[in-house]
């Protein structure tokens, strides 16, 4: 049986939604996921005393991709709290700011959205779906996927959506694991 390695590094950090998300990696990953946290604005913490290496243990391995990003899952805002302490003044500010714009940049989107003055954002991953975003949706599984906007984020990953092309049919609820998004290339009408 392979031996699992042991957890030395945690990445750490909040998305552009503010949502926080965390995983370890072993040793001999560290150098990679050093690369994967600048790329990615998270913080990369050694685990060097009990509590990060009993916090280590109760998360999720990360995986690193040839792109040099990392997959990191979410966790609990409690657990991204207790990894803070041991952030950089400097690393807490800069996301602060990250966190800020994107979410000003999102809130005006959407308000210039609402008015017809842009066509929406077609988000390039899950993780960056914001409010006024054109992603995909179905009906019932039987009639296929149409273009729908987001006009709400909601709790547990919930998102609120109107049809672009049906206006006048109810707004709908649906999980961000039953949204798809839009091929990069596609242009919408």
């Amino acid at each position: 049986m392979a031996e699992v390695p042991a957890a030395a590094h945690i990445l750490v950090g909040l998305d552009d939604q503010g949502k926080p998300h965390a995983s370890w990696f072993s040793e001999e990953d560290g150098d990679a996921a050093a690369v994967a946290a600048d790329l990615m604005d998270m913080a990369l913490l050694p685990i060097t005393n009990d509590e990060l290496a009993m916090i280590g243990a109760k998360l999720p391995r990360g995986k690193l991709f040839e792109s040099g990003k990392a997959f990191v899952p979410f966790v609990k805002r409690t657990v991204y709290d207790q990894l803070a302490t041991y952030f950089d003044e400097e690393f807490v500010t800069s996301t602060a700011t990250r966190v800020e714009a994107a979410q000003a940049a999102a809130a005006e989107g959407y308000a210039k959205a609402s008015k017809g003055e842009v066509p929406p954002r077609q988000p390039e991953d899950w993780s960056k779906i914001v409010v006024g975003d054109l992603v995909l949706a179905e009906d019932a599984p039987s009639e296929g996927w149409f273009e729908a906007e987001v006009i709400e984020q909601a709790a547990n990953e919930q998102f609120r959506l109107k049809w672009r092309d049906w206006p006048d049919l109810p707004n709908f609820t649906r999980g961000i694991t039953d949204i798809a998004l839009l091929h990069p290339k596609h242009v919408a009408a």
